[in-house]
């Protein structure tokens, strides 16, 4: 679409030449005109031509002709053009058949069955067309809601859905952690898909189809998870009796496997086991109840989120075992006298410590003076902070102090590399390891990599 308005000015007479606008949208010799205007005077503003789907370019021409077999001429004078044209505004359509790749894909909406109030998952995109534009999330086969990826130009004109105003407006590469909200999500157990799509309308699934249970909000109305068990509370019906006896006074105890304490520290992927019980003040186990775990990671701004309630056995005991790869974090574990009530009459809290995960690999064991050997490895644990994470390069000599020799930016997948030259001749032998160090934005512990060794001759 071309909206523009013009001028033509004829020097001679009307009756022998004329001043023109044209607008031709295809390649032929003798085009036939999407728009054509005549004589002298001004052309209204308006649009005045729009190209079909198989239209490659479009041409404004302006200038003057014979409109007789006289052949005189039409001469602009010195002062004036013969013709002026102002384009106001064009449109085109790009063609992009290209959809986005998704590079990397974690967080608690991938691992948790239960999205409550708010879950967060971080998504690695690429795409080398438009861009990446927004992230969707699908229920039951219908979107649901939208999320933008990039800030302008990646935004579409207002009143459009992919009307942009730059040929590519949206980055080529994204990450980060997205935060879900389920406000606007029905309540229940439904089919659920996270899907990137293009500036182009291009779309790649970065997550599901998989089945979750959805919870409004985090003390919202339950829903049934697994076999049945509430994860969650409801403001206007408190449900039945939760549990045998259910009493308001109710005792919880809750430990790591085989530690005292409320803290247990565990290097990355280990996976560690809870266990407690719930009984009266007497000691009276309180069975077949439903014990809420609500959890917050351990990073800045990180929002609590609930997963499926763990149940009690006939002697009270409850145990859980946790997936490999968590983070660092905390976890309450509340008992509620009703199913659906939102306040708790007793709870605990465990805390979980996990280092950090690296891989580290060294290019070569052996090296001689001025020679040169490259460290590359990767940041495990997700998700890595939208700029990289920090990664402190060290070395010594056995026995000694670990030094920091250089300090790398790991790259969003979490992979970094770096070199180093030896100057000294040997023999020597050096230990080399990799250690990421805690932070508001990365919700691990410090942590370091297996040693690696090199020996210089």
């Amino acid at each position: 679409m071309l909206d523009l308005s013009g001028f033509a000015r004829m020097p001679q007479s009307p009756s022998q030449v004329y001043g023109e606008v044209a607008i031709n949208s295809n390649l032929q010799a003798d085009p036939d005109y999407a728009a054509r205007f005549y004589g002298s005077g001004t052309i209204p503003r308006r649009v005045v031509a729009e190209s079909t789907d198989a239209a490659r370019y479009v041409s404004v021409r302006a200038g003057c002709g014979d409109n007789s077999a006289t052949n005189q001429r039409c001469e602009p004078q010195a002062s004036d053009a013969v013709a002026r044209v102002n384009i106001y505004r064009s449109t085109f359509t790009l063609e992009d058949r290209d959809a986005p790749a998704i590079t990397t894909v974690s967080g608690d909406a991938t691992t948790e069955s239960l999205w409550a109030g708010s879950t967060g998952i971080s998504v690695g995109a690429s795409d080398e067309g438009a861009g990446a534009y927004r992230l969707g999330v699908e229920v039951d086969g219908q979107i649901r809601s939208w999320q933008y990826l990039a800030a302008a130009p990646c935004r579409p004109w207002p009143g459009t859905e992919r009307t942009f105003l730059s040929p590519k407006p949206c980055p080529s590469t994204v990450g980060g952690v997205q935060q879900i909200s389920t406000a606007d999500l029905p309540d229940g157990v439904h089919t659920v898909r996270v899907l990137v799509e293009d500036a182009a309308g291009n779309q790649t699934t970065a997550y599901g189809p998989v089945s979750k249970t959805l919870r409004r909000t985090a003390e919202g109305t339950p829903s049934a998870v697994g076999t049945g068990s509430p994860a969650g509370g409801s403001t206007s019906d408190p449900g039945p009796l939760n549990g045998t006896p259910a009493v308001s006074d109710a005792r919880i105890r809750a430990r790591w496997t085989g530690r005292e304490g409320a803290t247990r520290s565990i290097r990355f992927n280990q996976r560690p086991k809870l266990d407690g019980q719930l009984t009266t003040p007497s000691g009276q186990p309180i069975r077949d109840a439903f014990v809420r775990v609500t959890i917050r990671r351990d990073a800045r701004n990180s929002p609590s989120f609930a997963r499926d309630s763990l149940r009690t056995d006939k002697n009270g005991r409850f145990r859980w075992k946790l997936p490999t790869g968590v983070s660092s974090r905390a976890l309450v574990l509340s008992y509620h006298q009703r199913v659906n009530a939102t306040k708790a009459v007793a709870s605990t809290r465990l805390n979980l410590r996990v280092s950090a995960g690296i891989r580290l690999s060294l290019s070569r064991r052996t090296a001689r003076k001025g020679q040169t050997v490259t460290l590359s490895g990767k940041v495990l644990g997700r998700p890595v902070p939208g700029g990289g994470k920090i990664v402190e390069l060290q070395a010594r000599n056995a026995g000694a102090k670990w030094i920091t020799f250089k300090t790398v930016r790991s790259r969003k997948s979490g992979a970094f590399s770096a070199r180093y030259r030896f100057r000294n001749a040997g023999p020597a032998r050096f230990q080399m390891r990799a250690r990421a160090r805690r932070s508001g934005d990365y919700p691990y512990a410090t942590g370091s990599s297996p040693v690696r060794r090199v020996t210089v001759r």
